[in-house]
Protein backbone atom coordinates (compact mmCIF):
# COMPACT_ATOMS: atom_id res chain seq x y z
CA UNK A 1 0.00 0.00 0.00
CA UNK A 2 1.07 3.34 -0.87
CA UNK A 3 2.39 5.91 2.23
CA UNK A 4 -0.31 8.14 1.38
CA UNK A 5 -3.29 5.79 1.04
CA UNK A 6 -2.13 4.28 4.76
CA UNK A 7 -1.98 7.40 6.06
CA UNK A 8 -5.35 8.10 4.90
CA UNK A 9 -6.67 4.74 5.66
CA UNK A 10 -5.48 5.06 9.56
CA UNK A 11 -6.89 8.43 9.92
CA UNK A 12 -10.46 7.29 8.27
CA UNK A 13 -9.89 4.18 11.40
CA UNK A 14 -9.38 6.72 13.74
CA UNK A 15 -12.18 9.09 13.12
CA UNK A 16 -14.72 5.61 13.58
CA UNK A 17 -12.89 4.75 16.51
CA UNK A 18 -13.66 7.90 18.20
CA UNK A 19 -17.32 8.41 16.64
CA UNK A 20 -18.27 4.76 18.40
CA UNK A 21 -16.64 6.23 21.64
CA UNK A 22 -18.75 9.11 21.40
CA UNK A 23 -21.74 7.37 20.78
CA UNK A 24 -21.04 4.59 23.23
CA UNK A 25 -20.43 7.57 25.93
CA UNK A 26 -23.53 9.30 25.14
CA UNK A 27 -25.95 6.12 25.06
CA UNK A 28 -29.05 5.52 27.33
CA UNK A 29 -27.69 3.40 30.17
CA UNK A 30 -24.10 4.82 29.71
CA UNK A 31 -22.73 5.88 33.08
CA UNK A 32 -23.72 9.08 33.25
CA UNK A 33 -24.63 11.16 36.48
CA UNK A 34 -28.35 11.01 36.11
CA UNK A 35 -27.42 7.02 35.75
CA UNK A 36 -30.09 6.19 38.40
CA UNK A 37 -28.30 2.64 38.72
CA UNK A 38 -25.64 4.00 41.25
CA UNK A 39 -26.84 5.19 44.79
CA UNK A 40 -27.13 9.30 45.12
CA UNK A 41 -25.48 11.04 48.48
CA UNK A 42 -29.01 12.44 49.33
CA UNK A 43 -27.69 14.65 52.00
CA UNK A 44 -25.01 16.80 49.54
CA UNK A 45 -28.04 16.32 46.94
CA UNK A 46 -29.74 18.08 49.56
CA UNK A 47 -27.44 20.41 50.77
CA UNK A 48 -26.65 21.66 47.34
CA UNK A 49 -30.30 21.63 46.34
CA UNK A 50 -30.71 24.16 49.18
CA UNK A 51 -27.66 26.48 48.41
CA UNK A 52 -28.56 27.05 44.98
CA UNK A 53 -32.58 26.06 44.25
CA UNK A 54 -34.92 27.05 47.82
CA UNK A 55 -35.07 30.38 47.60
CA UNK A 56 -37.48 29.43 44.49
CA UNK A 57 -38.65 25.93 44.19
CA UNK A 58 -40.85 24.16 47.13
CA UNK A 59 -39.35 21.13 48.16
CA UNK A 60 -40.49 19.44 50.75
CA UNK A 61 -37.01 16.93 51.67
CA UNK A 62 -34.78 20.35 51.37
CA UNK A 63 -37.33 22.06 53.54
CA UNK A 64 -37.55 24.74 51.04
CA UNK A 65 -40.47 27.14 50.08
CA UNK A 66 -39.58 28.90 47.44
CA UNK A 67 -42.54 30.66 45.62
CA UNK A 68 -40.93 31.62 42.10
CA UNK A 69 -40.57 28.57 40.29
CA UNK A 70 -42.48 25.22 40.45
CA UNK A 71 -43.14 23.04 43.52
CA UNK A 72 -41.29 20.08 43.32
CA UNK A 73 -42.97 18.07 45.36
CA UNK A 74 -45.86 18.27 43.02
CA UNK A 75 -44.39 17.87 39.24
CA UNK A 76 -42.16 14.74 40.15
CA UNK A 77 -40.03 15.46 37.51
CA UNK A 78 -37.70 12.77 36.71
CA UNK A 79 -33.92 13.55 36.77
CA UNK A 80 -33.74 13.69 32.40
CA UNK A 81 -36.51 16.67 33.05
CA UNK A 82 -34.46 18.24 36.01
CA UNK A 83 -31.28 18.24 34.18
CA UNK A 84 -32.43 19.75 30.83
CA UNK A 85 -34.12 22.37 32.48
CA UNK A 86 -30.97 23.02 34.31
CA UNK A 87 -29.20 23.44 31.73
CA UNK A 88 -31.51 24.88 29.69
CA UNK A 89 -33.21 27.36 31.72
CA UNK A 90 -36.66 28.91 31.02
CA UNK A 91 -39.37 30.75 32.77
CA UNK A 92 -37.77 32.71 34.77
CA UNK A 93 -34.63 30.26 35.51
CA UNK A 94 -31.37 30.95 33.97
CA UNK A 95 -29.48 28.67 32.18
CA UNK A 96 -26.43 26.60 33.15
CA UNK A 97 -26.95 27.14 36.83
CA UNK A 98 -24.86 24.43 37.74
CA UNK A 99 -23.30 21.99 35.47
CA UNK A 100 -21.41 18.69 35.26
CA UNK A 101 -21.28 16.48 38.47
CA UNK A 102 -23.48 19.49 40.44
CA UNK A 103 -26.32 19.93 38.06
CA UNK A 104 -26.35 15.93 37.84
CA UNK A 105 -26.63 15.14 41.60
CA UNK A 106 -29.16 17.53 42.22
CA UNK A 107 -31.11 16.45 39.15
CA UNK A 108 -31.31 12.49 40.60
CA UNK A 109 -32.23 14.09 44.23
CA UNK A 110 -34.88 16.01 42.87
CA UNK A 111 -35.98 12.91 41.28
CA UNK A 112 -35.61 10.59 44.11
CA UNK A 113 -37.12 13.19 46.71
CA UNK A 114 -40.21 14.85 44.84
CA UNK A 115 -43.20 13.98 46.45
CA UNK A 116 -42.37 11.83 49.28
CA UNK A 117 -43.42 14.19 51.39
CA UNK A 118 -46.78 14.98 50.02
CA UNK A 119 -48.56 11.52 51.76
CA UNK A 120 -48.34 13.43 55.45
CA UNK A 121 -50.21 16.73 54.19
CA UNK A 122 -53.21 17.66 54.78
CA UNK A 123 -53.75 19.75 51.43
CA UNK A 124 -50.60 19.37 49.01
CA UNK A 125 -52.72 21.39 46.62
CA UNK A 126 -51.34 24.70 48.40
CA UNK A 127 -48.16 24.23 48.36
CA UNK A 128 -45.66 26.84 46.42
CA UNK A 129 -46.13 28.37 43.59
CA UNK A 130 -47.98 26.29 41.22
CA UNK A 131 -51.22 26.15 42.71
CA UNK A 132 -52.38 29.79 44.36
CA UNK A 133 -54.41 29.20 47.92
CA UNK A 134 -57.99 29.64 47.22
CA UNK A 135 -59.94 32.41 49.67
CA UNK A 136 -61.20 31.06 52.53
CA UNK A 137 -65.53 31.64 52.42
Amino acid sequence: MRPVAFRILAFAATLLLLSVVAAACSAPGSSSGTDSTEPIDTDAGRALFQKTCRACHSLADARAAGVFGPDLDLLQPDAERVREQIRDGGGGMPADLLDGDDADLVARYVAEVAGSALDGEADPGTRGATQPKQPTE
